[in-house]
Order: structure tokens, then C-alpha cells, then sequence
């Protein structure tokens, strides 16, 4: 399964995205044929090979292209549909797109139709996400995984005036994904790069294990202290062996307000925990209590004992070590209605044994279709069902 790694110490744009791709191999002959099927003045392509503190990358970019006209999202969609790309290219090209309407149309408290792009609607902008998404095909990718994200800090001017950095968008758009604002001021992460993030991407903390195939730089137009470049890591999703060890912790409880259940549970997730459960026991004497079980990975079990004794009224807890098999879990993705809906799947033996649709994808798909959550849950498990059925997987 080919992967990419996407590290965004550097955060990402529009066109740092495309020149790492096109650092990777992407034909430059190939993109050019491909924009020209747009019915858009474009400009001069602008690519050559830069170093940023010392690290070679492809620089991308275009001529400004002075338009009248500031395109809402039919218009674009329109566009694109005219060009005559492939079905897979021309569903993730308005799919982001779509994203940026919905996060724009939130913003300014608007409906997905009365948004007009401004800086989205711009040649350049529409160059860089259809690129992105020849790319990404060209290379065969079924996955992308994202670093946390660095956004910046400060104030950036657009067509609306000046507005902080990360800009509205931008945040709106980077939900569900780690961020940071790091330490050097500047507009780090740019609506269009993030996105794609949004439409690509799943954050990701470290890299998966993979076979490392290449590896590709796209360079940002501003100096700055750190390197400005933008990198893919490309490479095959290897299957290796899912045994690891857990640790669980125990511990009786007979004299806790039954209130504060609820809030420990939301806590000790947030602490690392893998999962928990509180039993209804009976201990000496006939009292009824509870007990709080915890499974949680060894380098957390420190900080989850210092939350118990902290919030609850235990003076004890017990833990023993246990290994832990566990089926290959894997992701694929399916595109609902223009929203694209993650497939959690788990494998033995590189056979599907199941899967099932992530639940904030079908929310963020029922909610902006206006249809009930049961029904995208059975529709984007029809689907994916039918996908198996084709390869002759089930």
C-alpha cells in the first residue's frame, strides 16, 4: 500500500505542497498538459531548484494573474468539471474546495452558496489543488499521514483586510489535527495547504512503518530561521507484528461521590489512557463500590497512578504487565457525496476481517447533508462493502 508521510515542521502552502511533489518526480511536461485542460489564463509555470539552510527543494510558483472576477464555489466546481479530468481527480479537486467553502461560509456566518473566494478563487490557488491532486494520483498514493502542524503566529493582510495568523480558515480548517504555533512569527500554514490536509490527510504524531521509497522538498518563497521547506515522505505501508505490552491498573473505590465518575473517565483519556471501565462490585462487609479498571501504555502509567490518588479517594492501586495481540489496523478512504469518509479497517494475513466507517467523518458528512447519522453509516458501509465485493475481497 503506498503511503506518504507529509512533515509539516514548516508548516504548508498551496505550492510548497506541489513542489515537493514535483521534487519527488512529477513530470513538470505532465503538470503543464494537465493545468492547460483549465479554462483559465495560466500563467508561466515558475520551478527551479532552491536550497534552504542548506537542504535542496523545488521551488513553485506563478506570475500574480490580475482577475475581475472573485468565483464562488459552483463557478469552480464548473471549472473543474469542464476540464475533463479523471472521476477520482475531479471529486478530490471539488472536495477541497468544498472545504474551504464550508470553513469560509462558517467565518462570516453565510450560507456554502453566497461564498466568494477571494485569494481561494485565484488562478493560482485552483493550479495549486488541482495539482496536488494529479500528483497524489500520479503517485498512486492511498494514504497520507500528517506531522503536527506548525501554523505561526502574528497578522497577514488579505481581501478582507488585515486578519491574524493562522487565518479563520485555516484554523477552522485544521480541526482534529495537532497543531502548534511555534516560535518564529509569520503565516506558516495557508488556507490552501491546509485544505488539503483537511481533504488528504489524518494527523499523525510519528511516522507509520514503512518501506522508504523517496523522499521530496518543496521550498517556501520566504527566509526564514528554520529550513521553509515542506516534505513527503513516499514509501509502502509494512505489515509488522502487532504484539505489544500494556500495563493495567486496578483499584477498589467505596467512598467516591458517584458525580465524579464521570469527569475521572474524561481525564484519564486525557492523560494517555487507552481505555477504561468502572465495574459495580461488592467488597468486605457486604458494601457496594466500584471498581476502576485502566489500560494504559507503560510510558503513561506514572502520570494516570498520579491521577487517581489525585482524584479519587483509593490509597492503593494495583498493576501487572500484559502483552497485548492485536489485528493490523489500516485505513482506507471512500468519497460520500463530495465528503470524504475514513474506513477503519483491521487485517490478519493481509485479509480484511473487518471495518467500519470513522464516526466524526460521517457526522461532519450527515450534518452538512442534512441526512440522519444512521443513514451515511449504512450508506459509506454499502459502499465500502461494494468496493470489497469488486476486488474480490469478501
Amino acid at each position: 500500500m503506498r503511503i506518504a508521510y507529509l512533515d509539516c515542521h514548516a508548516g504548508i502552502s498551496g505550492n510548497m505542497f506541489l513542489g515537493a511533489l514535483i521534487d519527488l518526480g512529477y513530470p513538470i511536461e505532465t503538470l503543464k498538459t494537465e493545468l492547460g485542460k483549465l479554462a483559465l489564463p495560466i500563467p508561466e509555470l515558475q520551478i527551479q531548484k532552491v536550497s534552504k539552510k542548506g537542504i535542496s527543494a523545488t521551488w513553485f510558483d506563478l506570475p500574480v494573474a490580475h482577475e475581475d472576477q472573485h468565483r464562488n464555489l459552483a463557478q469552480i466546481c464548473e471549472l473543474i468539471l469542464r476540464a475533463g479530468y479523471s472521476s477520482s481527480i475531479t471529486d478530490n479537486a471539488i472536495g477541497c474546495f468544498r472545504y474551504l467553502a464550508e470553513a469560509e461560509a462558517k467565518i462570516h456566518g453565510v450560507s456554502l452558496n453566497e461564498v466568494h473566494f477571494h485569494e481561494v478563487g485565484a488562478v493560482d490557488a485552483i493550479i495549486d489543488i488541482i495539482g496536488a491532486c494529479l500528483g497524489i494520483e500520479y503517485f498512486e498514493i492511498e494514504e497520507l499521514f500528517a506531522s503536527p502542524v506548525r501554523v505561526g503566529f502574528g497578522s497577514v493582510k488579505c481581501a478582507h483586510g488585515e486578519i491574524p495568523v493562522p487565518a479563520p480558515a485555516t484554523f477552522e480548517l485544521l480541526s482534529n489535527f495537532d497543531i502548534y504555533i511555534g516560535e518564529y512569527e509569520g503565516e506558516w500554514t495557508t488556507p490552501t495547504g491546509a485544505a488539503i490536509l483537511k481533504y488528504f490527510a489524518k494527523s499523525h504524531k510519528t511516522m507509520a512503518n514503512f518501506l522508504l521509497e523517496k523522499i521530496g522538498y518543496g521550498a517556501g518563497t520566504t527566509e526564514r530561521a528554520i529550513a521553509n521547506v515542506h516534505r513527503i515522505v513516499l514509501g509502502n505501508l509494512v505489515e509488522v507484528d502487532q504484539k505489544d505490552y500494556q500495563v493495567i491498573l486496578e483499584t477498589n473505590i467505596d467512598d467516591l461521590n458517584p458525580e465524579m465518575y464521570g469527569f475521572l473517565g474524561e481525564e484519564l483519556l486525557k492523560q494517555g489512557a487507552r481505555d477504561y471501565y468502572f465495574t459495580p462490585i461488592y467488597m468486605k462487609k457486604g458494601r457496594p463500590g466500584i471498581l476502576v479498571t485502566v489500560i494504559v501504555s507503560p510510558e503513561y502509567v506514572q502520570r494516570i497512578e498520579d491521577l487517581l490518588f489525585r482524584e479519587t479517594t483509593t490509597l492503593g492501586i494495583r498493576k501487572k504487565l500484559v502483552e497485548r495481540d492485536c489485528l493490523i489496523r489500516d485505513y482506507r478512504t471512500i468519497n460520500l457525496k463530495g465528503y470524504k469518509i475514513q474506513i477503519k479497517v483491521a487485517l490478519r494475513n493481509g485479509a480484511i476481517l473487518k471495518f467500519a466507517p470513522e464516526y466524526n467523518d460521517c457526522l461532519l458528512a450527515a450534518k452538512n447533508l442534512k441526512q440522519s447519522l444512521k443513514q451515511i453509516y449504512e450508506e459509506a458501509e454499502f459502499q465500502y462493502r461494494k468496493i470489497l465485493y469488486d476486488e474480490g475481497s469478501c
